[in-house]
């Protein structure tokens, strides 16, 4: 009995949720069910991708995830198992949501989801909800044992795994810059794809200044020198500053503001951050 983790972008509080949890427990009613992130925003599946990379070290060894990010139900994309290298399973739609996992964590095996064996009987002319009919059914089956990784279904060549287009991050002597891969509403924190070891290695220091630039599709939205310290208490209420996230990457914050409002800033793939050391 493996546990199974569930994220989707239906919301929290979603009856489509609720569904999911019960067919886990028509398939076995012991299975250990969880909610990750069901606020993954609306058909992205690079935040699907990366909402996965914050949950994956948390998590047992032998984990089942099910997750539906699907804008393309019903069509002739592909639905998967994947097996990681550090030996999770990831039960989605093959549309980019493995980009970051393969990329960061390795996928050693990918297959296809047999949904004549795999999906909820019954369901059959149903075509817009895979995610109670195939993802969650078959997740179920394969995390209370009823089937093992090959009874999903036949494999295919990891190198066929659907990758997300985004923008890498990079660094120069001086500098360093990536995507804005998280503009958050609740504490108004911006997170960005650029590894953190990356500030010091670029001569940036705690307690240093250092320029920041927001560009939109090549258009500035921000320009000016910010505080570069360990967390919010070292910067006076209502300042900014660049620190460290919880999953080591460089961050914006305002010291109880909220710089996605302040500063009108969004994510995705539109959106580039730059943070470059200031000469004294």
């Amino acid at each position: 009995m493996r546990n199974l983790v569930i994220q989707t972008d239906f919301g929290t509080g979603s009856l489509s949720v609720s569904a999911m949890h019960g067919v886990c427990a028509v398939v076995c009613q012991d299975l250990p069910v969880s909610d990750g992130n069901n606020a993954v925003h609306q058909f992205d599946v690079l935040d699907a991708s990366d909402s996965l990379m914050y949950l994956l070290p948390y998590w047992p060894e032998g984990t089942v995830f099910v997750s539906v990010v699907d804008p393309g139900v019903g069509t002739s994309r592909r639905s998967c198992v994947a097996r990681t290298t550090n030996g999770m399973y990831i039960v989605t739609p093959d549309n980019g949501t493995l980009t970051y996992v393969r990329e960061r964590v390795g996928i050693e095996e990918v297959r296809e989801i047999d949904e004549s064996v795999n999906r909820l009987p019954g369901s059959e002319g149903v075509h817009i909800f895979h995610g109670r009919d195939v993802y969650a059914y078959c997740g179920a089956r394969l995390a209370s044992g009823i089937i093992d990784f090959e009874g999903v279904g036949p494999a295919y060549p990891v190198d066929e795994i659907v990758m997300a287009e985004y923008i890498h991050p990079e660094k120069t002597d001086d500098a360093v810059s990536g995507m804005i891969c998280e503009s958050d509403e609740h504490f108004g924190l911006i997170g960005t794809n650029i590894p953190f070891e990356w500030m010091s290695a670029c001569g940036m220091n705690y307690g240093d200044p250092v320029h920041v630039t927001v560009e939109h599709d090549g258009e500035i939205v921000l320009d000016r020198d910010i505080m570069h310290v360990k967390t919010f208490g070292y910067v006076e209420v209502g300042e900014p500053l660049i620190f460290s996230s919880e999953t080591r990457t460089v961050m914006l914050g305002i010291n109880r503001g909220n710089a996605t409002v302040e500063y009108g800033i969004g994510f995705g793939t539109a959106w580039k951050m730059t943070v470059r050391k200031v000469s004294r």
